[in-house]
């Protein structure tokens, strides 16, 4: 989805930052998955564990996202 306006470090930068979107964005279905259904989940027998790993996931992907959004928003 290139735009001619679009330098091709602009698309990386874009990338990168819907990467960490998407990670957030997966780790907060993991932990509602285990909060509405833990029964459901079968092959996790430590839920608690599991929702700290998807936690620590999407609390790094937050922490980037805020850092490009900081340094780099302007591009």
């Amino acid at each position: 989805m290139s735009n001619e306006n679009n330098s091709p470090g602009k698309d990386f930068l874009d990338s990168a930052k819907l990467n960490c979107q998407a990670k957030i964005k997966d780790a907060t279905a993991k932990i509602n998955l285990y909060l509405e259904h833990p029964v459901g989940i079968g092959d996790h027998p430590n839920i608690t564990d599991e929702i700290l790993k998807a936690a620590e996931q999407g609390a790094h992907a937050q922490d980037l996202l805020r850092f490009l959004n900081e340094n780099w928003n302007e591009l």
